[in-house]
């Protein structure tokens, strides 16, 4: 790999940023490049023959094979025989997560669940199988539409709480079919490995104590070569990775546990609660014990109305992000509620305060803008909102974990109808400010 793989977007839905799922269709006619998935998905082959390599683990191809690709997997398929025809449903990782462990009895099954997905992401179904998925990615279809074709969102009342329902059943059978093809019940046993990732082991080993060297001895390389490696892969360092890692499972600690601080940082590997405070506000922007007190503030957990407001706060963000003045003050009051009341309601359903979302939201802006344009970065900063380059520099490394220099010469855009971004001429340069 000449360069890191290109990072796709992290939204299920370009229409809405704020939706669960979104199902769609896709062909693939010749090799394409690697890819990073933010977003979580189910690819079901219908027609066509072929391989893809998932986190350097070569799977074939072949009609009513169904692929299931967690966050950070890296994939590339590497060889169409024949025109590969597919269904994608792409979904909220986070939110699936949030509520299988809110489900009655799933409070063990629910990451297993989950953790089978990611060492077991290929199963090839036969005819019985087959027609069954073939039912539930009907039934999704007729209650999501196609995304790439549809104009409106769906208002189908219950519509969420139907979504949830039957991504978790595909997640189910696809957890059966796979031990099924293992000569296994489906309710004892450990999956199988399909291969060894690295990603995979710095993301299961992360709470340990480790170091570049462990991991490159355990999969029989050099220190250099790993570093290589993980940088061609995903355009960062061993440390930086590891510490995104560590922070989004202490984000889950804190929400569904009771944990003290230093409890947590032992669990996810860090040295004592210091050090995890330090790396988590760096990260999430609010101290962990804030993060806590806030999230754990929430309502009834599927309460309609906070959801409504939670997402029209968040469509106000991504229509006028380009306001320096844009404020927590300001939005909170046009939605009458309070800070901490806004916040909560973000917090639950974006994982991210107010200003956590509004500076994501305009540094993947700045991303497109890099990717796409010859813009001086300082254009670039103020077009998304920024008032200064140093506001903006600090807030690019704090999401991006690189300068905005470094991300235009090493990252490329996918869009979200899978085409590459490709770089337009510059606007005239804007007047700097200050």
């Amino acid at each position: 790999m000449n360069k890191p793989a290109t990072l796709q977007d992290s939204i299920a839905a370009a229409l809405d940023p704020a939706t669960i799922c979104s199902f769609d269709y896709e062909a693939v006619q010749a090799p394409t490049k690697a890819l990073i998935h933010q977003a979580a998905r189910f690819l079901y082959i219908k027609r066509g023959r072929g391989e893809i390599v998932i986190d350097g683990t070569p799977c074939k191809l072949r009609p009513n094979t169904l692929i299931a690709i967690t966050p950070w997997k890296i994939t590339e398929i590497t060889r169409v025989d024949e025109t590969l025809q597919f269904i994608k449903v792409v979904y909220d990782y986070t939110y699936l997560n949030a509520a299988l462990k809110e489900s009655p009895g799933m409070d063990e099954d629910s990451s297993e669940l989950l953790r089978f997905l990611s060492v077991e992401p290929v199963v090839c179904l036969d005819s019985v199988q087959a027609e069954y998925v073939d039912t539930l990615m009907e039934h999704l279809r007729a209650e999501l539409g196609v995304e790439s074709t549809r104009m409106v969102l769906s208002t189908k009342p219950l519509s969420q709480l139907y979504i949830t329902n039957k991504l978790i059943e595909l997640m189910i059978v696809y957890r059966r079919y796979v031990l099924s093809l293992h000569g296994e019940n489906g309710e004892h046993g450990q999956p199988h490995t399909t291969g060894d990732s690295v990603l995979s082991y710095i993301y299961a080993h992360s709470s340990e104590k480790l170091a570049l060297s462990k991991v490159a001895e355990a999969f029989f390389l050099s220190e250099s070569a790993l570093s290589k490696q993980l940088s061609e892969q995903t355009g960062l360092t061993f440390m930086k990775l590891l510490n995104s890692i560590r922070i989004e499972k202490a984000s889950d600690y804190l929400i569904y546990t009771d944990l003290t601080l230093d409890e947590i940082a032992g669990m996810v590997g860090y040295v004592d609660a210091s050090h995890l405070s330090k790396h988590f506000s760096s990260r999430v922007g609010i101290t962990p014990i804030n993060y806590r007190k806030i999230y754990t503030k929430s309502k009834p957990k599927y309460n309609r109305t906070d959801k409504n407001t939670a997402y029209s706060i968040t469509d106000y963000i991504f229509k006028n992000y380009q306001q320096e003045s844009l404020n927590p003050n300001q939005v909170a009051s046009r939605f009458g509620i309070s800070v901490t009341e806004m916040n909560r309601l973000l917090l639950y359903h974006s994982e991210k305060n107010f200003e956590n979302l509004l500076n994501s939201v305009r540094i993947n802006k700045a991303c497109e803008l890099l990717a796409t344009t010859d813009h001086l970065v300082i254009d670039v900063a103020f077009e998304v909102g920024y008032n200064n380059i140093r506001t903006f520099n600090l807030n690019f490394y704090k999401f991006k974990e690189m300068t905005p220099t470094e991300f235009r010469n090493g990252i490329s855009l996918q869009k979200a109808d899978g085409s590459e971004a490709d770089r337009k001429r510059p606007k005239a340069a804007k007047k700097a400010k200050g």
